[in-house]
């Protein structure tokens, strides 16, 4: 098993004892356990981190990121649970918890049903955590509202540098965004869908809470796949991030 490198994405090891880890070398997020802070000798890992703000290595230099595995920790518990016979079988959270009771069993198929995530830090993360942890809790309306809000702050921090400030309309934010192309169309077709589901919650008109909770975690899903997730532009090599090699073999650049 390889010593894991600071910063490393780790794994499971297949077959092996629990909370035995390895680098992870696989093309996506689907089996990161989460990311080790520490470097240490072979067999020691220290603390593996699942949810947060963190530094990853990308090609040897640290960059700021956040992070949420805790999906693939839940499809994980969900298979040992199923191997088991039980359907009824509580479990201790996760480290970065959502709070401090234990998961149900339904609580761990909504988690499931989650992407994990590897994103470009910044201050709509917290409120992106907030969007997918009052889905898991149950709380549908309250996702719907907070998946509106997670896309207004996003485009509201890229608008800044172009003259939005807090007087700003959404429309007007959004035009400045198409007007500076800061962001692509697919996106900002995105954000208005969202705007416009959020205000029927906003304002007590909304009729499938649920259904409408999965659909804005889809919508800010794609939104993430779009503009901030890091696996657009990196691969994984030995648990590190690697920038992609463009089609001539050159290094691409975002």
């Amino acid at each position: 098993m390889p010593i894991l490198t600071q910063y490393s994405l780790v794994c499971q090891v297949p077959s092996a004892e629990p909370y035995t880890f390895c680098a992870y070398n696989g093309e996506d997020l689907s089996q990161v356990l989460g990311i080790t802070q520490a470097s240490m000798p072979e067999g020691h890992y220290g603390w593996i981190q699942e949810c947060g703000q963190a530094l990853v290595n990308v090609s040897g230099q640290t960059q700021a990121a956040y992070a949420d595995f805790r999906p693939n920790a839940a499809k994980r518990h969900l298979r040992e649970e199923l191997s088991k016979g039980s359907q009824e079988q509580v479990a201790e959270l996760p480290s970065g918890a959502l709070s401090e009771n234990p998961l149900t069993h339904d609580m761990w198929e909504r988690l499931s049903q989650l992407p994990p995530l590897l994103i470009e830090d910044g201050p709509y993360c917290a409120l992106i955590r907030e969007a997918r942890d009052v889905f898991v809790d149950g709380h549908f309306y309250a996702c719907v509202a907070m998946c509106g809000i997670s896309f207004e702050r996003f485009q509201r921090d890229k608008a800044t540098p172009y003259g939005a400030t807090r007087k700003h309309k959404m429309w007007q934010v959004r035009s400045m965004l198409q007007k500076n192309k800061v962001l692509s169309p697919g996106t900002l077709s995105l954000c208005k869908s969202m705007a416009d589901l959020r205000d029927e919650y906003a304002h007590g008109q909304g009729l499938n809470p649920k259904e409408d909770a999965l659909k804005s975690l889809a919508w800010m899903h794609s939104f993430i796949d779009n503009e901030t997730n890091l696996m657009r532009d990196y691969v994984i090599v030995n648990g590190i991030l690697s920038r992609k090699r463009s089609a001539g073999g050159i290094n691409g650049a975002r």
